[in-house]
């Protein structure tokens, strides 16, 4: 991994190398920072994540006045992919296999959770890791979101359909407007919490907090 750090950004700032100020950097890294040591469950990883993140962030985008934090954390997620697998390729040493299983779970893990929040609306993707994840039946989910079996079959349908379209053609359905960056944030947050706990309960008891899925008092079947 390129070894970058904040100083070294704020030079590219100061050369005139980047658009971003200064101010937004103050701003952007903290939350960066947050975001990759969740991600990494590691202070150090997360930093180096951080670091590596808003480097290649600036590199692909040096041109344009801001940079959003939907792209950052898609840049960072891959990262953090990237050094799992790497990790997991490297010769393993004596003791060393369950560093090796846990390395291949968090890569499936990211992969998967990372297919769902980019390819999917935020629907499709909780109800989808409800059935194909934790194995819910069409009936309990239909009670969890308030509404008919008919109506999650339809949300379900149209995910598998999505993800089929985008695994086939190897392209993106764009799904932005879809997604608010809060509501990306947090399902992204709460499915890594749930998948890593093999507890459903994490992600049930979270949905009538995602402003997307329940924008009112009642939960809004729009997918």
């Amino acid at each position: 991994m390129c070894q970058v750090n904040i100083e070294t950004v704020q030079k590219m700032i100061v050369k005139n190398i980047v658009k971003i100020t200064e101010e937004q950097l103050n701003e952007l890294y903290p939350k960066l920072r947050r975001y990759c040591q969740f991600l990494t469950q590691s202070t150090w990883d997360g930093e180096e994540i951080a670091q590596e993140t808003l480097f290649k962030a600036w590199l692909h985008y040096k041109h344009q006045p801001e940079i959003s934090m939907a792209v950052l954390h898609r840049i960072a997620q891959n990262e953090w992919i990237d050094t799992v697998r790497k990790r997991s390729t490297e010769p393993l040493e004596a003791g060393s296999e369950y560093i090796y299983d846990e390395s291949k779970q968090i890569e499936n893990r990211f992969e998967v959770i990372h297919k769902l929040v980019n390819k999917l609306t935020p629907k499709q993707a909780v109800m989808f890791a409800l059935k194909e994840g934790f194995r819910f039946q069409i009936n309990e989910i239909s009670e969890i979101f308030n509404t008919t079996e008919t109506a999650v079959k339809a949300v379900i349908y149209r995910a598998k359909q999505r993800l089929k379209i985008t695994e086939s053609h190897k392209t993106n359905i764009p799904i932005e407007q879809h997604w608010e960056i809060e509501d990306y944030e947090q399902i992204q947050n709460i499915l890594h919490e749930s998948f890593k706990a093999q507890d459903p309960s994490i992600l049930i008891n979270s949905i009538p907090y995602i402003h997307s899925l329940y924008p009112s008092s009642t939960l809004y079947m729009a997918a």
